[in-house]
């Protein structure tokens, strides 16, 4: 007897920029999705954007939309404040969750939205889609065959002259972003080091955050928001340079660096340093690697193919193949989540405290359960 493929009936809370030009086309592409039902404090906002990509229900309350629509799986994009209550809401409901970075504003909410998904059988991730990127899918590739050897050290870096995003909306408020380049590419640029060092434990934890652009109404851009010039009594009081050190439990130790205003050069790259090799891993430039070989330095520039899908559509596919239960599909798992959670925690208490802070020793994430999934996408004990 064959059994019908299952529909995933998706909904989405919050309609705003990620949500128009990552999540809905995304999940629209593939065959096995439905798009059902968005919502957005905004109601005119998420019917306008329900009527323009064919979403038959749109609303203004997230908790009535669950109930209405019973969604399979749920994206969460909203203000930072807003994502553990809405993910773990989610997770009660029935639904498997996509959180948009960051999965929450401590490693104490992370980790009670990753129990909770334990404790009713369902996926939680987070949206930091850079790793599925060609050059990153390479250079992991090349850690995988150990090509570095031991790989003792990283550097991560996403740089930007003026990229502050909306200047006066929910990202420059702390009330409802936490923080600011930290909490927002500053994720992105963590995910992509700890991706290619293997996700080690990390110990401690020294960071300082700056807002020396921002305060001033300088380096605005118009990052993922329609909002690009201070409006009158417009509020800044979050950062837009953060860098931090990070010491590993195996030894290692990450540099980490992110900006959404200074007057330096654009950066956005990755490297990683180890016994028998180095790499260089630009988002522009793709991979470059560098050894010994015959007793002489060498720099290999690895051809990189291009994917005319991109990371965000990588993400979303590979998010509902796990839930199907494919065994070769790949997502952020809840352990890597929470250590990205737990470092940039320790920054923010680092840089409030002026000193170095330590990062719990003992394994971050001990779920309640293995995470093997069913056909159906439930949650099994291994």
């Amino acid at each position: 007897m064959t059994t019908t493929p299952k529909t995933w009936r998706v909904a989405f809370i919050g309609a705003g920029t990620i949500v128009q030009k990552g999540h809905i086309p995304s999940f629209q592409r593939l065959p096995n999705v439905e798009t059902v039902a968005i919502c957005d404090v905004n109601l005119a906002r998420a019917q306008s954007v329900a009527e323009e990509t064919h979403i038959p229900h749109a609303f203004s309350d997230y908790e009535q939309m669950l109930a209405q629509v019973q969604p399979d799986i749920v994206v969460v994009a909203t203000p930072n404040v807003f994502h553990t209550p809405m993910s773990i809401a989610a997770l009660e409901a029935g639904a498997h969750v996509l959180c948009e970075k960051p999965l929450a504003l401590t490693y104490g909410d992370a980790k009670a939205m990753m129990d909770k998904a334990a404790q009713v059988r369902r996926v939680l991730t987070v949206g930091t889609h850079y790793r599925w990127s060609t050059p990153m899918r390479s250079a992991k590739a090349h850690v995988d065959a150990g090509f570095f050897g031991d790989i003792y050290a990283a550097r991560t870096v996403w740089q930007r002259r003026a990229g502050i995003p909306g200047y006066g909306s929910w990202f420059t408020n702390k009330d409802l972003a936490g923080a600011g380049s930290i909490l927002d590419i500053g994720v992105h640029a963590l995910d992509r080091a700890l991706f290619l060092m293997n996700y080690p434990q990390p110990t401690t934890v020294s960071g300082a955050l700056f807002a020396k652009f921002g305060t001033r109404g300088m380096g605005l851009g118009g990052w993922g928001m329609d909002i690009s010039s201070p409006a009158t009594g417009a509020r800044y009081d979050v950062d837009d340079l953060g860098w931090a050190f990070v010491r590993f439990a195996n030894g290692a130790a990450l540099q980490f660096q992110v900006a959404w205003a200074t007057h330096m050069a654009e950066q956005f790259v990755t490297e990683i340093y180890g016994t028998d090799g180095a790499a260089s891993v630009s988002h522009r430039e793709g991979v470059e690697l560098y050894t010994t070989l015959n007793g002489q330095q060498a720099k290999i520039q690895v051809e990189v193919p291009n994917d005319p899908l991109g990371s965000y559509p990588r993400l979303i596919e590979n998010f509902v193949r796990y839930v199907e239960g494919d065994p070769t599909a790949e997502i952020v798992t809840p352990a890597q989540a929470l250590t990205s959670v737990a470092i940039i925690d320790g920054v923010l208490r680092s840089a409030a405290e002026g000193r170095e802070v330590t990062v719990e020793s003992q394994p971050l994430y001990s779920p309640l359960i293995d995470t093997l999934q069913t056909s159906n996408g439930e949650i099994e004990p291994a």
